[in-house]
């Protein structure tokens, strides 16, 4: 719980958003997400090999992380605006954090419809070397990174990123 808190105020402290706190894979294919059925909300198992030729927005968090909390109102709308243009938002869950029933009864209550991930023992997190939450990857129609950085709501830039991306695919 600790590493999650310094994680948070180190990410708060610092400027700018695109900051990267986690291995950069600019230009690179990330790495998978590779995890059991069961840690799935909203999906069945995900992989960036297999989402390839959409656009894919994976940010890592977790339940009690508060700039967290104030971009999930953006995931939402982007999953409710973009899914059907293309736009995959996934939600990765350090499970090292928290508890997966902690995170479905969440998901549940706040209507979350996009693929959730439950990070068991936060593998993943450390595959990507994540050090600061949230911490977030745009995964363009090619499967390599073409944005990573500390996400925030109303960022223009990323926004016009996505929508540039999103009129790659093909319908």
């Amino acid at each position: 719980m600790i590493r999650g808190v310094l994680a948070v105020l180190l990410a708060l402290s610092l400027a700018p958003q695109e900051q990267n706190l986690g291995n950069s894979y600019l230009g690179k294919a990330p790495p998978e997400l590779a995890a059991a059925k069961e840690q799935w909300l909203n999906s069945e198992p995900l992989t960036l090999a297999g989402l390839k030729g959409k656009v894919v927005w994976v940010e890592f968090g977790f339940l009690k992380c508060p700039p967290c909390r104030k971009m999930k109102p953006t995931l939402i709308r982007w999953h409710k605006e973009l899914a059907d243009k293309g736009l995959v938002v996934i939600d990765v869950s350090d499970g090292s954090l928290d508890k997966f029933d902690d995170l479905k009864k969440e998901v549940e209550e706040k209507g979350e419809k996009f693929p959730v991930l439950w990070d068991k023992d936060a593998k993943i997190c450390l595959a990507y070397g994540i050090q600061a939450y949230p911490q977030a990857y745009l995964v363009g129609v090619d499967g390599t990174v073409i944005w990573e950085g500390l996400p925030k709501p109303g960022n223009d830039a990323v926004e016009k990123l996505i929508a540039a991306e999103l009129a790659k695919v093909k319908k």
